[in-house]
């Protein structure tokens, strides 16, 4: 994942059960705990005074200090597959008043990373939304900056195909032809339908005539889907989608004259009531 001005290294935020279910630790003078209360209920406290209750509160193991300020990160939410945990800074200043700053009202999933003076949180830029950018520092907070808006590689053509394989397909739309192709081909709602179809739960790979991926929208997934055939041969870019409640798939081209022989076998196998 790319990040505009950032150059320290990622960490990924605790998102497993992998952390101890109570954590107790000291950190710049404080005592930190996060305590479960067996119910499906977490509570973090700093000196004894709840700081926040959560279904689930996950801290990262390591202490951080961005302007030098001591700094605890972690992930909170309800619990369950229905919405991730979302990050949340837990700041310790010396001879102050320890201030928490989120959990981020936010479903996606975020990496962080440690500058200096600041850390930065994101998300992965889709087809269907831009990546989300938020910024802890000492002085202003916790704030949102620019979203990154999903673009291609223009150095990836169709000779980068090779790449593809094992890969999901938003990682085949980054290659500059597939994302021309579709975005200039595609009306704004159509495009709109299809991406946020193949951002979704999905995997891809390689065949024996170029790339396949299919993805669906996690809650509805027999029913709102997307597929990408990329055929090398002809440089031909392929799609179909289904949307809930339509009773035909949407393909691209509309014209089947216009798809491969690789592509119309694909249409075929996988575009079926």
């Amino acid at each position: 994942m790319r990040y505009p001005m950032i150059h320290a290294g990622v960490i990924a935020l605790v998102t497993s059960g992998a952390a101890l279910a109570d954590d107790a630790r000291q950190v710049a003078g404080f005592d930190i705990r996060v305590t479960e209360d067996g119910m499906g209920s977490a509570r973090l406290t700093v000196d004894g005074t709840v700081l926040l209750e959560s279904g689930v509160i996950f801290l990262d193991p390591e202490a951080q200090a961005p302007g030098g300020v001591p700094v605890l990160t972690g992930i909170a939410g309800a619990g369950g597959n229905a919405c991730g945990a979302a990050p949340f800074v837990l700041a310790l200043p010396e001879g102050g008043s320890p201030g928490l700053y989120g959990p981020l009202d936010s479903c996606r999933e975020f990496t962080m990373q440690v500058q200096p003076d600041a850390l930065v949180f994101a998300t992965e830029a889709l087809p269907a939304e831009p990546g989300e950018i938020w910024v802890w520092n000492p002085i202003t907070g916790l704030t949102e900056a620019l979203p990154e808006e999903f673009a291609a590689d223009p150095a990836l053509g169709w000779d980068a195909l090779p790449t593809l394989a094992g890969a999901h397909p938003v990682e085949a739309m980054r290659l500059a032809p597939v994302l021309a192709a579709l975005q200039g081909g595609l009306s704004g709602e159509d495009y709109t339908a299809f991406a946020e179809r193949i951002s979704d739960l999905g995997s891809g790979d390689l065949t024996a005539t170029g790339y396949l991926g299919e993805a669906c929208l996690k809650f509805t997934c027999d029913a709102d889907w997307a597929l990408l055939y990329l055929d090398p041969k002809t440089q031909g870019v392929y799609a179909i989608w289904h949307v809930m409640g339509d009773i035909e798939n949407r393909i691209f081209p509309q014209d089947t004259t216009l798809w491969s022989e690789g592509a119309m076998q694909i249409l075929r196998e996988k575009a079926g009531p």
